[in-house]
């Protein structure tokens, strides 16, 4: 196999699949990680942060999408810059001039937004990231090798919970199948799914709780290798 980015952040990605954490009380919050790029840090804090990311699953995410977010915001700021130049320094139009600061208000409103929706999560998943226990126990299966003609899983029932949603993911985390609102805490997959399942390979389940006010609990990432 060729490899390229793609390849190696895919065996980057299931790698960091085996390193999921029980808890979160020691991993950083989204502020911090926004940090790491937003001010300056001492080498030792730096070196311990990165160190951190690079063994967890959780905050690997979450600082891929911090640096999305900020590669956008610097793409965005490329452009009006480049805007301002075409103009060469003369005096814009009542015309023009409306229409940039049309298009700089609505930049700074999306970045402002997405740097908002990061900080905030540390809110939404203040909860997760304490020492309550707070992850939604997988049951079943209990061991990775699983016959094809039995996948039927299970899982612990969250108190004051809303429905559940059980996604199934291959072996480089690419979404297989999400169910639709389930009730109750466990699922037999439907044979329409089973088929396009191999035998011999490992995939990935977990779990994700919902609540009315809009908060929701994630399972860990559990695997299992289909088997005859």
């Amino acid at each position: 196999m060729k490899l390229n980015d793609s390849n190696l952040r895919q065996i980057f990605i299931s790698n960091l699949s085996k390193n999921i954490p029980k808890t979160r009380t020691e991993c950083p919050s989204p502020k911090e990680l926004l940090r790491l790029f937003r001010t300056k840090k001492s080498e030792k804090k730096k070196i311990k942060i990165i160190d951190h990311i690079t063994n967890c699953y959780y905050c690997a995410h979450e600082f891929e999408f911090i640096l999305e977010a900020l590669r956008f915001e610097k793409d965005m700021n490329q452009v009006a810059k480049q805007y301002i130049e075409t103009k060469n320094n003369k005096i814009l139009t009542s015309r023009f001039s409306w229409r940039f600061a049309s298009m700089v208000a609505g930049i700074s409103v999306l970045c402002i937004s997405i740097t908002a929706f990061i900080i905030s999560n540390t809110n939404e998943n203040s909860k997760y990231r304490t020492s309550t226990p707070s992850q939604i126990e997988l049951l079943l299966p209990e061991k990775i090798e699983v016959p094809k003609s039995s996948l039927s899983f299970q899982w612990k029932n969250v108190k004051d919970s809303e429905y559940y949603a059980f996604e199934l993911y291959d072996e480089t985390l690419y979404q297989i199948w999400k169910s639709e609102k389930l009730f109750k805490t466990n699922l037999t997959l439907h044979q329409d799914v089973v088929s396009k399942l191999d035998v011999n390979k490992s995939y990935f389940w977990m779990v994700t709780a919902f609540f009315s006010n809009g908060r929701k609990i994630e399972s860990r990432l559990k695997e299992i290798l289909i088997t005859e």
